[in-house]
């Protein structure tokens, strides 16, 4: 089978038809210079996992776009390299082939160590060779760096976390390499909750994507973090939409109302102005259990082992996610945890902030207005005494003090293919 299209309908496709056909080949095209539409960079990485996850110990990556023998093999290597689901190919298929059905080995893929070494030394503008304005933070399980080093620091012989304080100067030095004409009080001012949705979504991925619901540590495993900066204006908004309805509301009512946006000249082709304004897109993923799994196998009470998500209803994995977005709710056995996923999503309503999260057999969104207008509407019906309500039309909403602090709302009716791991996809205007 062929990596699909980098949009999030023919992904969803891709991924329903894992199950219908044998796809132990997948092959990965040339890594062109067109755009990658939003929430399709983690959509893809987690097919690859997915993927990969199915067949084990007989999968082929075949990578159509390389020719090993060639002077040219290194850097056309390193600039495929370069994207997060090409270096998931690389490092979990078990045998890698050029476009000549040549054997590849994974020891000739020298470019993305200087991607690694670029990133431990904070140079994360030159941690992938792509057009776009990008920074890749990885690690890969069971290899000599296994964790993103920016973010960890070391504890005698163990990696945690670093604190929120040590994230954020990370952050910002991350948007300064991006952003370079964003004065100072602006990138500390962007930084401050970027730095807050990274700290919690990599803490989170440490604690449970590491193992898997059984808590035997993987042999291999990729986990990422990318932030990408782009400008989005009446012209190209469709190409990041890329026909998702969902992204094109979002879109479309930030660049219609938010206070930072721009009015540039339109090309001379065209009369009149455009709207333009900046997002950044932060993606993370791991190639964990999935959040239901791991829920199940580590709450409080009741713990249950599942192996294949088919053992359960949807219904219930619906509800063991839900649980995870819980305020208090923790498996870890750390009572001061159990905010996490909690405040991310509720920072991000703060921020207007769009969210996809793909998990298991459910994918999520928070964010479009006309969401929260809808939602706000149909709370009007109901008693606010509780601090979690499910809707009729099946979303999610979660109050403090009778208010609505964020939402899960179903990203799709018909029931989606099954995914390894979890993919967090944030826009926030900027």
């Amino acid at each position: 089978m062929r990596l699909p299209e980098p949009d999030i309908e023919s992904i969803e496709a891709a991924l329903a038809s894992l199950t219908e056909t044998d796809g132990r080949d997948l092959t990965i095209p040339p890594v062109t210079s067109g755009v990658t539409s939003f929430c399709a960079e983690g959509a893809l990485l987690q097919f690859v996992v997915t993927w990969a996850r199915r067949y084990p110990r007989a999968t082929t990556a075949v990578f159509s776009g390389l020719v090993g023998d060639t002077e040219t093999f290194e850097v056309n290597l390193k600039k495929e390299l370069g994207l997060p689901y090409v270096v998931a190919a690389w490092v979990l298929a078990n045998r890698l082939y050029d476009s000549n059905n040549r054997v590849l080995k994974r020891r000739e893929a020298k470019g993305f160590a200087d991607f690694l070494d670029a990133m431990d030394n904070f140079e994360f503008h030159s941690t992938h060779e792509t057009v776009e304005t990008r920074a890749n933070l990885m690690c890969v399980q069971g290899s000599k760096r296994e964790f993103i080093r920016p973010f960890y620091e070391q504890v005698k012989t163990s990696w945690r976390v670093k604190p929120e304080g040590d994230v954020r100067v990370v952050i910002q030095d991350i948007l300064a390499q991006l952003a370079g004409s964003w004065p100072a009080k602006y990138l500390r001012e962007v930084a401050d909750p970027l730095a807050h949705l990274v700290r919690e979504l990599v803490e989170n991925s440490d604690w449970w994507a590491r193992a898997d619901h059984r808590g035997v540590e993987y042999d291999k495993g990729i986990r990422a973090v990318t932030l990408r900066l782009r400008d989005i204006d009446d012209a190209n908004m469709h190409m990041f939409a890329a026909g998702n309805t969902h992204i094109h509301s979002y879109l479309l009512h930030h660049l219609t109302t938010h206070p930072r946006v721009r009015k540039d000249a339109h090309p001379s082709s065209h009369a009149g102005l455009v709207r333009n304004l900046s997002f950044i897109e932060l993606t993370m993923v791991d190639s964990g259990p999935g959040l239901a799994r791991r829920w199940l196998a580590s709450r409080p009470e009741n713990k249950r082992s599942v192996d294949m998500l088919s053992e359960i209803s949807l219904a219930e994995e619906e509800e063991a996610v839900i649980e995870c977005f819980k305020k208090w709710r923790t498996t870890s056995g750390n009572s001061l945890r159990g905010v996490g996923l909690f405040s991310v999503a509720s920072l991000l309503r703060k921020r207007h902030g769009f969210l996809r999260l793909r998990t298991g057999r459910l994918a999520f969104l928070f964010g479009t207005q006309s969401a929260i207008s809808d939602i706000e509407t149909q709370l009007k019906r109901y008693d606010l005494t509780d601090d979690y309500i499910k809707l009729r039309d099946g979303t999610h909403v979660f109050l403090q003090d009778k208010i609505m602090v964020f939402f899960l709302r179903p990203w799709a009716e018909a029931e989606l293919g099954a995914v390894e791991g979890t993919s967090y996809s944030i826009l926030l205007p900027v």
